[in-house]
């Protein structure tokens, strides 16, 4: 494999944590320091708007990860976690890894959801003057809670229900991290004013 679940763990958390420093004056030099404008770095809702994008993206990454874990357990090999890991436990009983009632694994849907969540957030970034900005906001909201919703289901089943629980898996846990503070950000951007 050409990149290791670790690596994964490592970029996922960065990207999740700067999302969760977004609106502090320490993540506006770090944001300068990337090669953001002068006008993020001095703007509170700018950086929120910046730091959602980056807990979304670290989100997706883990999200897409934890996927591809699932669907090798599917298949029957397992390349990307140890087998006695949390991941490899709590992912690859198929009636625990899955949303209740449907067949859609938990690492699909919250593909979806940061797919869905993160074009609505980037059409607020690159417009914040945009006429629907405040809809978008409210709409990423809904789905945040909506997410926020699947992934207690998913710490319970992963904490409680699954063969030699506690099966903690950390892939799932930054998953539920960046659903958080995407969710807490989404609310902070929308308390402000003007977003741009």
């Amino acid at each position: 494999m050409a990149i290791s679940t670790t690596v994964v763990i490592i970029i996922s958390a960065l990207a999740v944590l700067l999302g969760a420093i977004s609106k502090t004056q320490m993540a506006a030099s770090i944001f300068s320091s990337l090669g953001a404008s002068d006008e993020i770095s001095n703007s509170a809702s700018r950086r929120l708007s910046l730091g959602s994008l980056s807990s979304i993206v670290g989100g997706t990454l883990s999200a897409v990860w934890i996927w591809a874990i699932q669907r090798q357990e599917v298949v029957g090999v397992n390349s990307l976690c140890s087998p006695t890991s949390g991941c490899t436990k709590a992912l690859s009983d198929p009636s625990f890894s899955s949303l209740p009632f449907t067949n859609l694994e938990f690492g699909l849907f919250f593909v979806l959801l940061f797919s869905i969540i993160g074009y609505l957030m980037l059409s607020v970034y690159l417009d914040p003057k945009l006429t629907s900005a405040r809809k978008y906001i409210g709409y990423s909201k809904m789905f945040g809670l909506l997410g926020s919703l699947i992934s207690i289901i998913m710490l319970v089943y992963h904490l409680a229900m699954v063969e030699g629980s506690p099966a903690l898996c950390p892939l799932c846990l930054i998953l539920v991290g960046a659903n958080v503070v995407t969710l807490f950000q989404l609310f902070m951007l929308d308390s402000f004013d003007s977003i741009a």
